[in-house]
């Protein structure tokens, strides 16, 4: 008997620990409606309004997709899925938790933590609602969570504080740090736990290109004090830097199912492995770290935390097993990196200094109907010249820091193309540089 899977919506589902209501969007498998004996897996996921249905951008998870499309290739069991919206402006104070090491005072927005709470209602209220109205399987490894951004802040909170609960954890795209863009102060927020837990599987990922948002050097600071920890490298716990991907949940989307097929799935076979990183490192400057990432014929992707280098001249540098470049002198040789009868290679390049910042100068012209003084920005603040009419900044950015940005107004308004469609700009810091921007129109 062949069925289709299904999303419920429970209505106004309410906390008596955060003392509000939101809906539950539930996803069924396609065998739930006919196999009244079988228990399913449960995945739950925060920011719930995005994983089946489009956010505010236009953009989805499209989980119910994924996992469809996964089921029917056979390399997923079935699961339920169960999405949490959050609740507009108090979804930080949610998501934040106060601990040791949470510096929420720093954080960009004024935040009252409710992290604690937030926990209680998704352990103590909704799971237990969850566990009596659908089949489920109730134990920790059956039960999963999974968030990005400040959502990956609390997935990695309430996942390690209890791991009786939730034993597959997904730490997408994490907000553990807060860097201001323009003075580039960082402040953690992740609390930094002492032992290791019952968690079998985890998942840790981010974008290669999500500029000072999430770097990558503050999820690699949190995945090697798991690794520490003794989590199994590439295996219980496995990470992915994703390049070119953006802190969008149209990018999130084309990734789930990596981390889906860790927790409930199968891998399949292992068919390339590419070799990504900078081509250009200094005896001094910021540290260079490559990304080894080996695809699988299922899609399944994952960048190799502990991996074996060759080094054609190890006079001119060498490679740590965690893809830590160490220059020796200037030069250039060939790096290749090795899993199993795979293999990559790419050339590296050793000079005398790079700068930990470049300087990056950009200059927005604005239709003349702009309204004189509003504030526009891309990912950063602009100050507005009223001789010009135009829009600048100048300002210090990490060197080789990615960002996909647009340029917008405080009154929602952003820039589009003569059809209508949203502009996107790329930019990278390779060296100095001035940026000119025409906005033709706002939408």
């Amino acid at each position: 008997m062949e069925s289709k899977s299904s999303i419920l919506r429970v209505e106004n589902f309410h906390s008596t620990h955060l003392g509000n209501k939101r809906d539950i969007f539930v996803y069924l498998p396609p065998s739930y409606r006919y196999e009244q004996k079988k228990k399913y897996p449960v995945l739950y996921m925060h920011d719930g309004q995005n994983i089946f249905h489009a956010a505010f951008n236009g953009y989805s998870w499209h989980v119910n997709k994924t996992v469809d499309r996964l089921i029917q290739n056979h390399t997923l069991e079935e699961i339920i899925v169960v999405g949490i919206p959050n609740m507009g402006a108090e979804r930080a104070d949610e998501f934040t938790h106060e601990l040791e090491g949470v510096l929420y005072h720093s954080d960009k927005i004024q935040i009252k933590p409710k992290g604690h709470l937030y926990e209680a209602f998704m352990i103590e209220e909704l799971k237990p609602y969850v566990d009596s109205v659908f089949r489920t399987l109730t134990g920790p490894d059956h039960t999963a969570l999974m968030g990005s951004s400040r959502g990956g802040q609390v997935t990695y909170h309430i996942g390690f504080r209890r791991p009786d609960i939730f034993g597959k954890l997904a730490i997408v795209s994490p907000y553990f740090y807060c860097v201001d863009p323009l003075t580039l102060e960082e402040a953690p927020v992740y609390h930094t736990f002492g032992k290791k837990q019952s968690t079998s599987h985890i998942w840790m990922d981010l974008g290669g290109s999500e500029g000072t948002l999430v770097m990558e050097k503050h999820v690699r600071e949190v995945a090697e004090k798991l690794l520490d920890l003794g989590y199994e490298a590439d295996k219980e716990f496995i990470y992915f830097n994703a390049p070119g991907a953006v802190h969008s949940e149209k990018d999130w989307a084309k990734r789930v199912g990596s981390p889906l097929l860790h927790f409930f799935g199968t891998k399949g076979k292992e068919c390339s492995l590419s070799l990504h990183g900078s081509e250009e490192v200094g005896l001094t400057g910021p540290e260079c770290r490559l990304n080894p990432i080996l695809a699988f014929d299922t899609g399944f992707q994952m960048s190799l935390l502990r991996t074996t280098y060759e080094v054609e001249d190890r006079g001119i540098l060498n490679v740590l097993d965690d893809g830590t470049v160490v220059p020796l002198e200037e030069g250039e040789t060939t790096v290749t990196v090795k899993y199993q009868d795979l293999e990559a290679a790419k050339s590296i390049r050793v000079v005398n200094a790079q700068k930990e910042c470049v300087t990056l100068e950009m200059v927005v012209h604005v239709p003349v109907d702009t309204p004189e003084d509003i504030k526009v920005y891309a990912w950063f603040p602009f100050v507005y010249d009223p001789d010009s009419h135009t829009y600048a900044k100048q300002l210090q950015v990490p060197l080789q820091a990615e960002f996909v940005y647009q340029i917008s107004r405080e009154d929602g308004s952003f820039e589009v193309d003569h059809t209508g469609k949203p502009v996107q700009h790329q930019y990278k810091a390779l060296s100095d540089s001035k940026v000119e921007i025409k906005v033709e129109y706002w939408s």
